[in-house]
């Protein structure tokens, strides 16, 4: 019965270290860097600035709270790997966007480039939360070409 008592502890203890270097990840630092991403925008207006600024956090809140309301260890980590695919299509969405547009423009949208900026930033603070070879396996998944 102790033994139990002590393992449910230990994993109670992985779970809310886990919480802290989610929010951590999240918080912060990512809206620091945010706010130097955008502060060499040069030439943008404040309104495009805080569009993306709003876009990013927008995404970002959304996965936090999801991530935070998790209250199984198991489940938190399935959320977090899942909520990184989750960033890391969206971002190449967002490239895939801006090739196409240079393509056919010459160049891509500024609001566009500076958007998958910012969430390539979200990408950066989720991957070091899940094991190398979780990252090297999703990545390697989503490389894969479609097949018919």
């Amino acid at each position: 019965m102790e033994q139990r008592e002590d393992e449910s502890a230990d994993v109670d203890s992985k779970l809310e270290m886990l919480r802290t270097r989610i929010e951590t990840a999240l918080r912060d630092s990512l809206d620091e860097q945010w706010e130097e991403v955008l502060g060499q925008w040069s030439g943008a207006a404040p309104p495009d600035r805080k569009a993306v600024r709003s876009y990013v956090s927008g995404l970002r809140d959304r996965i936090l709270e999801s991530l935070l309301s998790i209250g199984s260890l198991n489940e938190l980590k399935r959320g977090l790997a899942i909520g990184y695919v989750e960033m890391k299509c969206h971002w190449t969405m967002l490239n895939t966007q801006i090739q196409h547009q240079t393509a056919q423009n010459g160049r891509p949208a500024e609001p566009l480039v500076y958007r998958a900026t910012c969430v390539s930033l979200i990408v950066q603070a989720l991957e070091p939360l899940l094991s190398r070879e979780h990252v090297e396996n999703i990545a390697e998944s989503l490389a894969e070409p479609l097949s018919r």
